[in-house]
């Protein structure tokens, strides 16, 4: 193999499999975009009748949603976390949206 074409693999692939990763990225903020509202209304709803299964399956969703509001993140941990405590199957979603808070709410070194 002459020099030319080694060079032009050696740097094709990385930006290649970049470049793959963005469209990978905004795929799935468009998904997260179009399941937000659908999410949370199934997510409320599920709250209103007591179903655990539902609040999981659909609160998991929204923490890991991207474009989830901070409105929306204080109302889950308002009504989830009563409800771990009747609920043991709700305490893993009832950390994933405490590290979530912690997450959002952490200080930045170096900013304000």
């Amino acid at each position: 193999m002459d020099n030319g074409l080694l060079l032009i693999i050696t740097f094709s692939t990385p930006l290649l499999i970049l470049i793959g990763y963005f469209i990978w990225l905004s795929k799935r903020k468009k998904r997260h975009t179009e399941t937000l509202i659908s999410d949370w209304n199934k997510f409320e709803k599920a709250l209103s009748h007591e179903h655990i299964n539902g609040i999981i399956k659909y609160g998991t969703e929204l923490v890991w949603n991207e474009n989830l509001t901070d409105s929306q993140m204080k109302k889950m941990k308002e009504s989830v976390y009563p409800l771990a405590e009747k609920h043991s199957e709700l305490e893993n979603l009832k950390n994933l949206i405490y590290n979530k808070w912690l997450d959002w709410d952490k200080d930045i070194v170096g900013h304000g």
